[in-house]
């Protein structure tokens, strides 16, 4: 079994899955993180043309990703006017933290949950008419 595979009771995780299952988003947006994250502060076209993606398609994951807190938003100034944005990821080390956090506290709660069950609860939902 590869380093990037986990097997568990009930399904067999990549680490893309498990991102995108922390993060609450797609794992083609985890691609995207890892784009940015390989290829330093990028604009949308950029990655779009690294991934072979359209732009709407990764604008969308760039969206998610910065509303999961993986990727940042910085505006380049234009000296004759305007501005554009690039993308930067954040560091791997850091995604890892959040996700071991996020981890132990799915943990915990579901060890409270399991605890405060109660056969009584849990047979009735079998047997409701």
């Amino acid at each position: 079994m590869g380093k990037l595979l986990l097997k568990t009771p009930c399904t067999t995780w990549t680490f893309d899955n498990l991102m995108a299952c922390v993060f609450g988003i797609k794992v083609s947006d985890v691609k995207v993180y890892f784009d940015i994250l390989k290829n330093g502060p990028s604009k949308i076209n950029e990655i779009a043309e690294r991934i072979n993606r359209n732009r709407s398609t990764v604008q969308r994951a760039v969206q998610n990703l910065m509303n999961a807190g993986l990727v940042k938003r910085k505006q380049v100034n234009i000296k004759e006017g305007g501005y554009y944005f690039i993308y930067e990821a954040i560091p791997f080390e850091e995604a890892k933290k959040i996700i071991k956090k996020t981890i132990k506290e799915w943990c915990n709660n579901m060890e409270k949950w399991i605890d405060e069950l109660k056969f009584e609860d849990v047979i009735e939902e079998y047997f409701e008419e």
